[in-house]
């Protein structure tokens, strides 16, 4: 290794570090769905999200089997994917160094050096998600179909090995094939003839393997995402030309120097460069189709950033280093490092902590009913069902078959992917617990909007508050079913036996666990209440028996029942059940 490379190397890998640490704990909803299915791959219950039927929710499969190996490994989830986000990125620098190895110059430092400063960069080494794999796998395929291009008569074995990054890129994503296509395109361009389709063997024995997999494992064609995310239509390619544009004036002068570059390759016919350029043209076309993204720090410019720097680098390999230059250079990255900062959608990524508010609710949910597998439906299907591994259903399809292939009255409005609706479908269902979100209200989801003004839903199910203390204090909202057979309220002709979380005719009543029991505390200026409606002989009830340290008051009006617990005590009662019994 030329010794210029490792010093250049250790300090783009300390400033990735930096710029990373902006972002953190930043940690994807979405990475936390892939690390169930890892999670429950390595605990024996195959590729699966959940039990039942067994649904293709992930479209990340390579990283969801190297997220399975850190697991095996004894490593954490969490720590599996960001060390693997940082080490792709790591390997995206190396490879542009050890590329221009033998003629490292101050034009290819200052290209990385935007790069390495960028939000998608940044924000997704450590984002969770399979972006930083798909930027190494993508950097590495550039100079290796450049040795096809560079020299005319190379062995079949140069196309294969050279497409061996690209067939890993279709299992990394299966819109990996995009580049797979423009590869072999531009290899035709270069007069290269019928070999240049060497190139898509690999890639498409990848394709048919996993394909193969989908239709054994999973008895379907297509993921079960591609059903929910790929909708195209004029509404969502608006929002991509909007998704693209802004992305590319956060990535200004980057983005622009790019385009430059684009332009003079096209004129002068430089095909090297035409390959990373075309490549970001096709990408840019397939995000306006699907509509741009959702998630905070442009995740989906990732690889745009990596192609960007091949074409930057590849046009403007000289820069004459003056006290101008040198000035304006230090002016440009500064505003380059404040349009990243101050920008809403990567600020969005330094402000997004719900998923660890989730981490805190799951864990509460996973020590409190570990033995009675409560089911839960959710409209965010990562936080809490990794966390707390109970089965689950996914409100918003990406995780179920029925869903995914009727979308209820999904509309062509709000977020890409977010919009399926299917009340009736979920109602049905009967979940346990349902969660709009952790916070507990609903939050301009369609899904979750219909089933919470549903008079059904409020009928079957109670608000409850739930609070964590591990790893932090939080208090959630979720809903608990009240006839549920393995945490609602038991009813027979001669007891009611009410789970003491359902005492929650006052706001500050939250759910708690002690010793691996979920209850409630009261005090005697906090004092929890119950009402239970439709009783007909609402008169005919009482307490099974009156405790030491509180007690148990039992009204009756008309049909219904009121049941309070109040306290002498001046400290916190901990109750986890209360007995009523039928009077004669």
């Amino acid at each position: 290794m030329k010794a210029g490379i490792l010093p250049a190397l250790l300090v783009f890998t300390a400033l990735l570090v930096l710029n990373a640490l902006i972002y953190m704990p930043f940690l994807s909803d979405d990475a936390l769905i892939s690390m169930r299915y890892s999670n429950r791959l390595v605990n024996g219950q195959g590729l699966t999200w959940t039990e039942g039927e067994a649904v293709e929710g992930y479209s990340n499969l390579l990283w969801v089997l190297l997220t399975a190996g850190g697991m095996v490994l004894g490593v954490s989830g969490v720590l599996t994917v960001r060390l693997l986000g940082i080490f792709s990125i790591i390997c995206f620098f190396f490879i542009v160094l050890f590329t221009y190895r033998k003629s490292l110059s101050k034009s290819y430092i200052i290209v990385l050096l935007f790069a390495v400063l960028s939000a998608p960069l940044g924000a997704w080494a450590v984002g969770g998600l399979e972006q930083p794999l798909v930027a190494a796998l993508l950097a590495l395929s550039i100079p290796l179909i450049w040795r096809i291009i560079d020299n005319r008569n190379v062995s079949v074995s140069v196309y294969l090995t050279s497409s061996i990054p690209l067939a890993l890129l279709c299992l990394t994503r299966p819109d990996g094939a995009i580049f797979t296509g423009v590869a072999v395109f531009v290899l035709l361009l270069a007069r290269r003839g019928k070999r240049s389709f060497l190139l898509a063997v690999l890639p498409a024995l990848a394709v048919a393997g996993q394909l193969g997999f989908r239709l054994f494992f999973y008895g379907d064609y297509v993921p079960n995402t591609a059903r929910i995310k790929m909708r195209p239509s004029l509404h969502y390619s608006i929002g991509g030309v909007k998704y693209l544009i802004r992305g590319l004036f956060v990535l200004f002068p980057f983005s622009l120097l790019s385009f430059w570059g684009t332009i003079k390759a096209f004129r002068k016919k430089h095909i090297r460069t035409l390959l990373p350029a075309s490549m970001a043209i096709a990408w840019m076309m397939y995000l306006i189709l699907i509509g741009g993204d959702i998630f905070p720090a442009y995740r989906h410019f990732v690889p745009l950033v990596i192609l960007f720097s091949w074409i930057c680098i590849e046009e403007f390999p000289k820069v004459r280093v003056t006290r101008l230059t040198v000035s304006v250079l230090s002016v440009t990255l500064i505003l380059f490092v404040l349009l990243q900062y101050f920008d809403s959608r990567n600020r969005a990524a330094r402000l997004e902590l719900w998923e660890w508010d989730g981490q805190v609710i799951a864990l509460t949910l996973k020590d409190a009913f570990t033995e009675q597998k409560p089911v839960l439906a959710v409209t965010a299907a990562g936080s809490l069902p990794y966390w707390s591994e109970l089965p689950s259903i996914d409100m918003l399809g990406l995780n179920d078959r029925y869903l995914a292939m009727n979308q209820g009255s999904s509309a062509e409005t709000g977020f890409v992917g977010h919009n399926v609706c299917d009340p009736d479908y979920i109602l049905e269902r009967r979940p346990d617990i349902v969660s709009f979100n952790v916070a507990g209200q609903p939050s301009g989801l369609a899904i979750a909007e219909s089933l919470y003004t549903s008079s059904e839903f409020q009928n079957s199910y109670s608000e409850i508050f739930v609070k964590g203390e591990f790893p932090y204090s939080y208090t959630g909202v979720l809903w608990f079913l009240l006839e549920s057979t393995v945490i609602g309220i038991e009813k027979s002709d001669e007891t009611i036996k009410v789970p003491a979380y359902f005492f929650n005719r006052y706001q500050h009543t939250v759910m708690t666990v002690q010793e691996g029991k979920p209850g409630i505390t009261v005090s005697s200026d906090q004092q929890a209440g119950l009402l239970i409606t439709g009783m007909p002989d609402a008169f005919c009830w009482e307490s099974v028996e009156d405790f030491v340290n509180y007690s148990v008051e039992v009204t009756s009006f008309g049909d219904s029942l009121f049941v309070d617990l109040t306290t002498e005590e001046t400290e916190y009662v901990f109750i986890s059940e209360v007995i009523l019994r039928r009077t004669h």
